[in-house]
């Protein structure tokens, strides 16, 4: 990337975090967050999730579990199911351009980094220590997931009938049905048996 890319993309982070500073401080933290969560989303949308729920959960209290889950189900109907949590988080902060603000913003990072090791891919990805790397940053990612689906069981599979669609749609899935198939059959028979 040539120099004037280098600087409009240092203004346009700066204006993420720094913008929303003026009337709605929470979002340009929210912002930043997002921001370093994306430079670290190694393996994809689903490394995101424990991040994001670890922060906005966990550490800010700035939505629930049973909020943050509602989140990443309402994301499964669009496209990038995951990426737009990041979204969801930004609406419940600040509205429609939170909602905005926040989806550039956890997209900003991977997309600079993408620009700027384009040209240099097939050099880095035969790196032995690349791939270690990578290796072991998805592996602690693993753990990670873990965690939160135990922290998600406990909020949702809170009877017979939540762990029978849970088991359900494992069974679904791991017999390769279709995932708008699986998601649609248990919003049915959540409105018939809930």
């Amino acid at each position: 990337m040539r120099a004037r890319g280098w600087i409009a993309a240092v203004l346009v982070g700066a204006a993420l975090v720094g913008g929303p500073q003026l009337w709605a401080p929470v979002l340009g933290r929210l912002n930043l967050l997002l921001m370093k969560l994306g430079l670290l989303a190694f393996g994809g949308g689903f490394t995101l999730i424990p991040l994001i729920q670890q922060e906005v959960v966990g550490r800010l209290g700035w939505l629930s579990t049973r909020e943050f889950i509602d989140g990443i189900a309402l994301g499964q109907v669009t496209p990038g199911p995951i990426m737009i949590t990041a979204t969801f988080v930004g609406y419940r902060i600040a509205g429609v351009v939170g909602a905005i603000a926040s989806t550039l913003a956890v997209f900003f990072p991977s997309f600079l980094v993408l620009v700027a090791t384009v040209p240099h891919f097939d050099r880095i990805k035969r790196l032995r220590t690349v791939q270690w790397m990578i290796r072991g940053v998805l592996a602690g990612f693993i753990g990670l997931l873990v965690f939160v689906l135990w922290q998600f069981g406990q909020a949702s599979l809170v009877d017979w009938k939540t762990w029978g669609l849970a088991a359900a749609a494992f069974i679904a899935l791991w017999r390769k049905v279709d995932l708008l198939v699986i998601v649609g059959v248990a919003a049915l028979l959540s409105i018939l048996i809930f």
